[in-house]
């Protein structure tokens, strides 16, 4: 009896060691990892302007913020204390990225006019990417006198890693504000845009940006975003909140 006793011992140690082992493998094979991105990397393929404020470019901003997942183990991503935006041309006319590190961006594609065609949101977890494009069937005003208001719609069609969803956006201009750039004070144009998510991804956020006035540029930016995302290994909760501050009205690159 002792015998089996200690077989059954040895037996149960090995296969909890076994698990313990299988789970370590798991955890490397699929660690996640955040990559900052210095302004070398974000120029090298970029197109510059004729070097005025909202002209094609890399600008900097100071950086305050983080994302946070319960998929899996559960991962945050804090950004560094800078962080840059490119404005290039494409898309619809122009597009404006933020990428905060090689793991997470946000690109807005703007018409002409200043509407928004569209944005694609791409996000990296546990080293398996996800790409969101949400489109809006009528591009939508950004951008507007203050004290006007308006509501759009946009859709992300469904994906291998996500089912299909909608963004109803309430728009909301605040108003002229002047903020402090570099020791100058610029006009921008505060906009704040209120997003609630339906379908595949249930979702609440507001974000803040205030533009130079004339230009797609952001001057600030304030957003915090809550989600829960029907995926392939089930409802993934996700968190952002950052805010951005220009550093330069010049741009870089």
């Amino acid at each position: 009896m002792r015998r089996r006793g200690k077989l059954a011992l040895a037996v149960a140690g090995g296969v909890v060691l076994a698990l313990a082992i299988a789970w370590a493998v798991v955890l490397f094979a699929f660690r996640d990892v955040a990559t900052t991105l210095d302004e070398k990397d974000v120029s090298l393929t970029v197109i510059t302007g004729n070097g005025r404020p909202g002209d094609y470019g890399v600008y900097a901003y100071a950086t305050a913020g983080y994302e946070t997942t319960d998929a899996l183990a559960g991962a945050r991503h804090d950004y560094p204390a800078e962080t840059y935006v490119t404005i290039q041309p494409g898309g619809c006319g122009t597009l404006v990225r933020w990428q905060p590190i090689a793991q997470r961006y946000e690109e807005w594609d703007y018409c002409p006019d200043g509407s928004l065609a569209g944005r694609t949101a791409h996000f990296e977890w546990f080293q398996f990417g996800n790409t969101d494009r949400w489109e809006c069937p009528e591009p939508a005003a950004v951008q507007g006198e203050p004290g006007s208001s308006w509501v759009t719609e946009c859709f992300r069609p469904e994906t291998a890693n996500a089912a299909a969803a909608a963004e109803t956006i309430t728009y909301e201009i605040l108003g002229h504000e002047t903020l402090t750039v570099d020791g100058t004070g610029v006009e921008t144009l505060h906009v704040r845009s209120v997003v609630v998510g339906t379908g595949g991804s249930v979702a609440e956020g507001q974000v803040d940006t205030w533009y130079l006035v004339g230009t797609n540029l952001p001057v600030r930016r304030v957003v915090v975003h809550d989600s829960t995302t029907d995926s392939r290994i089930g409802s993934v909760l996700y968190h952002e909140s950052a805010e951005i501050n220009l550093l330069s009205l010049e741009p870089r690159g």
